[in-house]
């Protein structure tokens, strides 16, 4: 299998808004780490070039990524990128201006680099590379969809009112279902030196400690704790996963305020914990540990290494209203390494609850992940709709959306995928 790899800054040069909280509207104030583009180009079994890749940003929305496919010169069937969904950089979805304000320079600037990087790679590559996948056990994530009697005390002050009743909160949930395993692919060349990793572990890079500043979060910080301990310069490409309702084991919010002290004393009042920069930089070095122990157990497989490159669309799963505004459908993209392993990235924030019902064509040889470049919302499932909460229905102002989600998302879902692997799928 022969493939290209290129590693591309994107951190804003001037101070802009960062996207990731409706509340955080003024430019950033500082740079703790770069932002970047991590690229694989390969050819598929017609010799067709695809590109798979992560950009460091809360979301890639449709018009980034047609944008990057046209300065690319390739189509944008052929483009496999999928967005870190870091709440400290800025945006590249306009279409979710909520979630932090859209800086045009910025998305021109992004855009131009990103398709210039790809198109140069796209013109020949000649690294041949096999291919190694390994999974490992962390235990550093929890489900955040928590059955709990709640309080609105917002209600209660502002309009004298009690709102009393039992919800899904946005808290953690240790009952929850999660999936607490890291995965890693692992491209080497002919001398077994490691040419680019491909990891997923699925938790929201939403937990940094310093909110005005620009920041990879874990994904950045796992990415340089890679680079040195494996002493390469190769793009490392984070995949989240099915991350939409994953968040950090926090284990106990240390309180940083006297308005964090009544929050937790608060009765009915279930909370998303905090980090401190200690207990960060303790999770953050774990989960790098956990991913450098992955890689290394990622060694080449004997298989036919022929790329295989698929994709599909849903039907409709999300009625927008008023009617004539387009419905929301999902595109779902496969991309095998032969036999060895594979990926199978999906549009939309996919929550943890889609993990038991993924079907058995998803083995673990594979690496299931949302945040495909296209339409910004969360996809729940058909149970998770039903107990509503965050992820079902309060994400949709922020998002931009008026509408509801349609009847047996799950069969929509899941028909999409097993399309993938039926041949009715599109190369």
């Amino acid at each position: 299998m022969r493939a290209g790899f290129l590693t591309v800054d994107i951190t804003p040069a001037c101070a802009i808004p960062l996207a990731g909280y409706a509340a955080r509207k003024n430019p950033f104030a500082r740079v703790d780490s770069p932002l970047e583009a991590n690229l694989v180009v390969l050819a598929d079994g017609d010799g067709i070039p695809v590109v798979l890749g992560s950009l460091d940003t809360l979301f890639i929305g449709e018009t980034t990524v047609e944008a990057i496919a046209a300065e690319a010169g390739i189509p944008r069937s052929r483009l496999l990128l999928v967005s870190t969904h870091t709440h400290n950089a800025p945006s590249l979805a306009p279409e979710v201006p909520r979630l932090g304000r859209h800086d045009a320079a910025y998305g021109e600037m992004v855009i131009r680099r990103v398709g210039g990087a790809i198109r140069q790679l796209a013109d020949g590559w000649t690294n041949s590379v096999s291919v190694g996948h390994a999974r490992q056990a962390a235990p550093f994530n929890i489900n955040r969809r928590r059955p709990a009697w709640m309080l609105d005390y917002g209600a209660l002050r502002r309009e004298r009112r009690w709102r009393f009743g039992k919800s899904i909160a946005l808290a953690p949930h240790r009952a929850g279902p999660i999936e607490r395993t890291l995965q890693s692919i692992v491209m080497r060349d002919g001398l077994g030196r490691i040419r680019a990793i491909l990891w997923s572990f699925p938790c929201h890079p939403a937990f940094y400690p310093f909110p005005d500043h620009v920041s990879a979060d874990f994904p950045g910080t796992v990415r340089a704790h890679l680079r040195e301990t494996l002493g390469t310069t190769c793009p490392v490409i984070y995949l989240p996963g099915l991350a939409g309702s994953a968040i950090p084991d926090i284990s106990f919010p240390v309180p940083r305020s006297f308005g964090d002290l009544i929050r937790i004393a608060l009765p009915f009042n279930p909370i998303l914990p905090w980090f401190t920069p200690a207990t960060y930089r303790a999770w953050t070095g774990r989960i790098g540990a956990a991913a450098t122990a992955c890689v290394h157990a990622a060694r080449p497989t004997r298989s036919e290494e022929m790329v295989i490159h698929r994709s599909a669309r849903s039907s409709p799963v999300f009625v927008t209203r008023p009617p004539g505004r387009p419905d929301i459908a999902l595109d779902v993209m496969r991309l095998d390494f032969g036999d060895a392993c594979g990926i199978v990235a999906m549009t939309g924030e996919m929550i943890g609850e889609w993990a038991p019902r993924l079907p058995s064509l998803l083995s673990e040889r594979r690496i299931a992940t949302g945040y495909l470049a296209g339409p910004c919302l969360y996809v729940p499932t058909d149970g998770a709709v039903q107990e509503g909460g965050y992820e079902a229905d309060r994400f949709r102002d922020l998002f931009d959306l008026n509408g509801n989600f349609a009847a047996d998302l799950d069969r929509s879902v899941l028909h999409a995928i097993s399309c993938l692997f039926s041949g009715a799928g599109h190369s």
